[in-house]
């Protein structure tokens, strides 16, 4: 795909990770009676998922219960009022039936259904049920996130040689993704070199990095209506922000090289 930069270019970027390291976040868990009886059932689920797997999961350490996707009462004690209202993932007006998944999640994830309402996923989905929903690339529980190479698995189970789909939309998707990653990792350095140095200095490599950020979460929005070539290019823009704010900082420009050689400004 035009646009996506060659691998060594990524390789100095990681490099330069490996150098600096990156942050991590974790929030406290909160829990309701879902949880409070649910933790001591046994792990079985026509669904797939079970306590243990919403636990380890993005919405069990932010505190989105099972209530949200389910229907219930989380405050209820008595059994028959806790499930009120509660359909199996098999009936139509179920809120996670598999057509109506990308709507549930869009109560919390409104930018993303927007885009996805976009695709040709979405009008695939709608019309004969054969088109992917949420669930296929983060799983019941939102427990993934798909890497490069799970993207190319994924997808290519429709794009196939062949197929009804192109198949070459599966290894742009996977290109796209590594892309991703490399800018994030990016970022990341950055970031963590912006707070270790001077007032100065720092308060221009902030600014920058803050538009950087929102061309990152712009691309990712975009990235679920599938259009490519549109997340490529806030891609693009979010690592022209990222380098300069490197720049900012005192360091030379990143330079494309071979997998293995020093992080720019950096002595072996």
């Amino acid at each position: 795909m035009r646009g996506i930069p060659g691998p060594g270019l990524c390789a100095v970027w990681l490099a330069l990770a490996a150098v600096l390291g990156a942050p991590t976040v974790g929030r406290t868990q909160q829990a309701g009676q879902c949880v409070a009886c649910h933790r001591g059932l046994a792990e079985t689920s026509g669904a797939g998922h079970g306590f243990s797997a919403w636990r380890g999961s993005r919405h069990g350490t932010v505190g989105v219960g099972c209530e949200a996707c389910h229907g219930g009462d989380p405050a209820a004690t008595d059994r028959t009022a806790a499930h009120r209202g509660v359909l199996r993932s098999s009936e139509p007006a179920s809120p996670v039936y598999f057509t109506r998944i990308p709507e549930t999640c869009g109560r919390c994830h409104a930018a993303e259904l927007g885009y996805f309402r976009s695709s040709i996923h979405f009008a695939r989905l709608q019309s004969d049920g054969r088109g992917p929903n949420c669930v296929t690339c983060h799983g019941s529980m939102a427990t993934s996130v798909l890497t490069p190479e799970r993207a190319l698995r994924t997808c290519s189970a429709c794009h196939t040689e062949g197929g009804a789909a192109p198949v070459e939309k599966a290894r742009e998707s996977a290109q796209v993704l590594a892309l991703v990653r490399a800018e994030n990792v990016l970022y990341d350095v950055v970031a963590t070199s912006t707070a270790a140095s001077g007032a100065a200095r720092a308060a221009r490599a902030r600014l920058l990095l803050g538009r950087a950020q929102r061309n990152l979460d712009a691309a990712a929005e975009v990235w679920h209506g599938f259009r490519l070539d549109s997340a490529v290019q806030r891609l693009g823009a979010a690592r022209g922000d990222i380098v300069a704010a490197w720049m900012a900082l005192g360091h030379p420009a990143p330079r494309e090289g071979r997998p293995g050689r020093a992080a720019p400004g950096r002595r072996p």
